[in-house]
């Protein structure tokens, strides 16, 4: 199924299905955008993922990409199932396009469709302030939050369970991040930069107050629930669209 937007599409694969020279490009964009990125620390973060949406342009190329895995490493539980977004990326020169908010939506909805048995959270790290931004943007109530939510003693024991089993020692639990003992990759220099310029935003500061050694690799765990009711604006839409269309899970 094809989502497009403008001149630039997206299409969700099956990690097996990748070809080649598309792995090779979405590993020169990872190098393009962040540091320390090596060819071995890119390969183990895809073979972690099932699910990955490619952003192309009308030449085939692509110009971004997003990963997903459900209920990796054994997270998940009786009553929920984890959605993990891995490496994510699109090309500065199509920032401001909503290719990978319609697509990224859509896939969600496809996922959560395939079981409504179950609550669904996403579990997110954020390397950057674009990222923590889709919180707010999607989402009435979500973890870490300026604004904490009823549920955020629950938000915060899944978060913590979900890391431990992910992560282990690398969890760091009374800071709220992944901190990796050898350097991990991190935003370059220039993205780093626009997430410091933008600390007028109250958003941005409270990742700032939550992250404030970004720059250097450590990530922002993240998590909210992906149900209709705690969606806001376009995403609600888009989510519940793809809905319509759930996929099979092996």
């Amino acid at each position: 199924m094809i989502i497009k937007d403008d001149h630039l599409y997206y299409i969700l694969v099956q990690k097996e299905d990748l070809k080649e020279d598309e792995t090779h490009r979405m590993y020169e964009l990872m190098t393009s955008n962040y540091s320390e990125v090596t060819p071995k620390i890119f390969q183990e973060d895809l073979d972690k993922k099932q699910l990955i949406g490619l952003i192309k342009d009308v030449s085939d190329r692509i110009q971004g990409f997003t990963t997903y895995a459900v209920d990796p490493a054994g997270t998940g539980g009786n009553d929920h199932h984890i959605i993990f977004s891995g490496d994510t990326i699109i090309d500065p020169q199509h920032w401001g396009t909503q290719i990978l908010m319609k697509g990224w939506c859509h896939t969600i909805g496809r996922l959560i469709a395939s079981d409504n048995n179950k609550n669904w959270y996403w579990y997110l790290l954020s390397k950057g302030h674009r990222t923590f931004m889709y919180l707010p943007l999607f989402f009435k109530h979500y973890y870490p939050s300026p604004l904490p939510a009823e549920n955020h003693d629950c938000l915060a024991e899944i978060a913590d369970i979900t890391s431990t089993k992910l992560y282990g020692d690398s969890w760091k639990k009374d800071l709220g991040i992944i901190r990796f003992d050898n350097y991990h990759s991190a935003l370059n220099t220039e993205l780093a930069d626009a997430t410091f310029k933008k600390r007028n935003s109250p958003f941005v500061r409270f990742f700032l107050e939550r992250n404030p050694e970004f720059h250097k690799g450590d990530e922002l765990v993240c998590i909210a629930h992906l149900h209709p009711d705690n969606l806001i604006r376009t995403a609600r839409e888009y989510i519940l669209k793809g809905m319509e269309h759930p996929l099979e899970l092996a």
